[in-house]
């Protein structure tokens, strides 16, 4: 049987696939192993008894599992159709976080709707046209055999719809910039020289905001001021700061003041000739808004500032003359909430991923997210479809549909004869929307969500198989 799916995916489908016993070994076993995990997208593993024997079977299929390689599993089950078998042992524990495909029961009648099941879990995972590792140690039967008849018709497949995503407004600019400030040279008369000794400035914003406005607190925490004249002391008479305002579309460079403080309280800056002073200081630009939701965002300049920040430090000594140094300020790029991220805090498999839908606001540079996918419960070994909404990777609300929910939505929108249910209607109501999705005989298909954000928004449909998702053998 496999040597049939090897035909019709690489002759019927034109898809390039690698398999032993079609001269993909050398003599050399280990070393073509290796080479053939190492250059696929995907590995799909027929399971059977032998397979699990199998000591070249085990390590090719190991040693994908540590290069992190896409994989497919399907269930061919013993020779003998009386007895029911799963992996164990090395097997099991190798593909506990993956969802197998059911091909038990093949056979002539369904073979091409079987494949069409394989076909597009490996268009889920690495597209059309990727190379693929079939591995199999032994053909399972092709005895033709009666398909056993389901017992509950809501999970009969059904046609999904496509995935759909339509996408509106800008996403947050998170590149990886030249994160050391940059000191521009001193300007002016005076003898005084301003210098930046930090490696980076040191950023924060008010907890609260009071009346709708904020400070964003900029801070040197080891600044220089240097009387270069060999023979008079020389006295700071008055010392300012602004920041470049890049809002206005004007040819002229605008300089917005700001308030500046002098971290050790010194009232006057008195320098003898030749002399330094080290000191800290502190610039705060007000802002009218909302400042960030969680420290991450409160330790940089808030969204209302341009990126790069440039602020300007200006001295009149008791000469009455001038000194002044621009500096750059760099934001540190955020950690935003992306489908990998995910993946690696819950430790998942990409195959257990059903969707990933994302919205950025763009005013408070936060990204809110819906996220979906499929696992075993521990205690009862049932498959369940886990939601989680948030907008960090450090707070989430979740909920879990088990089929009996399933079964339930669908009751719902057959009494009210309706192709779709709001759900979750209580988490983050004002921006991310879901929606269950029914064909015409109330079965479920897919979830549309909608995130809208004062500056984005994101309408994505996300196919859903629960007959392949609720399987009646199911491992993990």
């Amino acid at each position: 049987m496999t040597t049939k799916i090897y035909d019709y995916l690489s002759k019927t489908q034109s898809i390039p696939v690698w398999m032993d016993t079609h001269g993909g070994m050398t003599e050399y076993l280990s070393s073509s192993m290796a080479e053939g995990v190492e250059n696929c997208c995907v590995l799909i593993c027929f399971l059977t008894p032998e397979y699990q024997e199998s000591m070249n079977c085990k390590k090719e299929l190991t040693y994908a599992s540590q290069l992190q390689k896409p994989i497919i599993p399907c269930l061919l089950g013993s020779n003998d159709k009386t007895k029911k078998w799963k992996p164990s042992q090395w097997l099991g524990l190798t593909i506990t976080d993956l969802l197998y495909l059911n091909f038990t029961k093949i056979n002539d009648e369904n073979f091409e709707a079987k494949c069409r099941d394989l076909l597009d879990k490996i268009n889920s995972v690495v597209g059309n046209s990727s190379s693929i590792t079939l591995e199999s140690e032994s053909k399972a039967n092709s005895k033709e055999e009666e398909e056993e008849q389901e017992s509950d018709e809501e999970f009969h497949s059904s046609t999904s719809p496509s995935l759909s995503i339509i996408r509106q407004g800008p996403e947050i600019k998170n590149e990886t910039l030249n994160l050391t400030s940059q000191t521009y040279s001193n300007e002016g008369d005076s003898f005084i020289h301003l210098r930046n000794q930090s490696s980076e400035i040191e950023c924060n914003q008010d907890l609260y905001s009071r009346n709708n406005q904020f400070f964003n607190s900029f801070t040197l925490s080891r600044f220089l001021f240097h009387n270069t004249n060999s023979q008079e002391s020389i006295a700071v008479l008055s010392l300012s700061a602004e920041y470049e305002d890049l809002s206005k579309d004007e040819e002229k460079t605008t300089w917005i003041p700001c308030q500046i403080k002098i971290n050790n309280n010194e009232q006057l800056i008195q320098l003898d000739p030749n002399k330094l002073f080290l000191c800290s200081l502190t610039l705060k630009i007000q802002l009218t808004g909302q400042p960030g939701v969680d420290n991450q965002h409160r330790f940089r300049a808030h969204p209302l500032l341009p990126q790069p920040l440039r602020l300007r430090i200006r001295i009149e000594d008791t000469q009455m003359k001038h000194s002044s140094l621009i500096i750059e300020q760099i934001n540190r790029p955020l950690i935003l909430p992306t489908q990998d991220k995910l993946i690696d805090k819950f430790h998942l498999s990409l195959l257990n991923v059903l969707g990933f839908v994302s919205a950025d606001d763009c005013s408070t540079d936060i990204r809110y997210f819906a996220f979906i996918y499929h696992f075993n419960d521990p205690d009862t070994d049932d498959p369940l479809i886990k939601f989680i909404f948030g907008c960090d990777l450090s707070c989430f609300h979740f909920s879990i549909w088990d089929k009996q929910k399933i079964k339930t939505l669908g009751k719902q929108a057959k009494k009210e004869n309706r192709t779709e249910l709001i759900v979750h209607e209580d988490i983050y109501s004002s921006i991310i929307s879901c929606f269950a999705l029914f064909d015409e005989r109330s079965q479920l298909h897919g979830i549309r969500i909608i995130i809208k954000t004062s500056t984005s928004q994101t309408v994505q449909i996300i196919p859903l198989r629960p007959d392949e998702i609720f399987e009646k053998y199911h491992i993990f």
